[in-house]
């Protein structure tokens, strides 16, 4: 028993670490050499090859998956989702954008669950929303010196609709009846594709750039991001529960802060630390991980 929590901490811990690495590196990325096609053409090829058996063996568009759900899962989490945050990570820094999109896609999941599925959180939930809020209230609205803030400002808008994007992917994913491995390997499929069909209109600089520099994002994109975190995120879920997840999830503003400020340069403050402390502790109270953890 102590075994499995201690892999299941240690695996969920990696999961966040991969999480807030592919936004710096994207963040990276996209601020040098490449664009939001070349970043989702490296992001899904590495599923696309590796999860081939998956989708080889149980076809292209799982049995018994509505066209509806299918499309908000693959445009969700997968080719729409990519290119808008790899678009607002041109023009939002990455310490901001691990901020507001986990606390952002909160909000927006609780809003659609309440208005489409009828769902009633608790009191304490709503409670846990409004800390989130009043952390991207105080991000968005409190950051000094910013080079250019109306530029900061279309970035902020874009993961308003990535954020939306992915809640929407939550959603329709857990009524797919999919597995995440196979939700993986689908998205994975149709992405790459779409990319492919995409980059032999607009091109790519992915030809014209070092190995290095491909490689490393085939790593962090495909690799990292693409596979093993949905694995490792299910070693977490199985053996910490869904709520001790998520409570290592809601880490993932503070790893994409620290990432952004230490390794990409970008400017802290007060503010900064207000913000992602206030989205951590209401990720937490919102999605019920803080009262279990207390109870236990």
């Amino acid at each position: 028993m102590v075994e499995n929590r201690l892999l299941g901490t240690f695996c969920a811990v990696l999961t966040v670490t991969i999480w807030a690495s592919w936004i710096i590196a994207t963040r990276y990325a996209v601020t040098t050499r490449f664009n939001a096609i070349d970043i989702g053409l490296i992001r899904f090829f590495v599923p696309f090859v590796l999860l081939s058996p998956i989708w080889w063996k149980r076809g292209i568009w799982p049995r018994g998956l509505p066209i509806g759900l299918g499309l908000v899962i693959v445009g969700g989490s997968g080719v729409a989702y990519s290119l808008v945050v790899a678009t607002a990570l041109k023009f939002a820094p990455a310490s901001h954008v691990g901020t507001l999109l986990p606390g952002v896609m909160s909000i927006w999941a609780v809003l659609i669950g309440v208005a489409v599925f009828g769902e009633r959180p608790n009191v304490i939930r709503w409670v846990g929303y409004g800390v989130i809020a009043t952390g991207i209230i105080i991000l968005t609205a409190l950051q000094p010196g910013q080079a250019d803030e109306d530029t900061v400002i279309v970035g902020y808008a874009l993961l308003v609709c990535a954020a939306f994007m992915w809640a929407s992917y939550t959603h329709a994913l857990r009524r797919s009846g999919l597995q995440a491995i196979d939700a993986a390997a689908f998205t994975g499929f149709w992405s790459f594709v779409s990319f492919a069909v995409i980059a032999l209109f607009t091109g790519t600089n992915i030809v014209e750039a070092p190995l290095n520099d491909v490689l490393v994002q085939l790593v962090f994109q495909g690799l990292l991001s693409g596979v093993i975190a949905v694995v490792t995120y299910g070693i977490a879920v199985r053996n910490i529960g869904s709520t001790g997840a998520a409570a290592f999830g809601a880490l993932t503003p503070a790893f994409s802060a620290l990432g952004g400020v230490f390794l990409l340069g970008e400017a802290g403050s007060m503010s900064l630390i207000l913000a992602v402390a206030l989205v951590i502790v209401g990720v937490m109270v919102a999605s019920g991980a803080a009262a279990k953890l207390l109870r236990r």
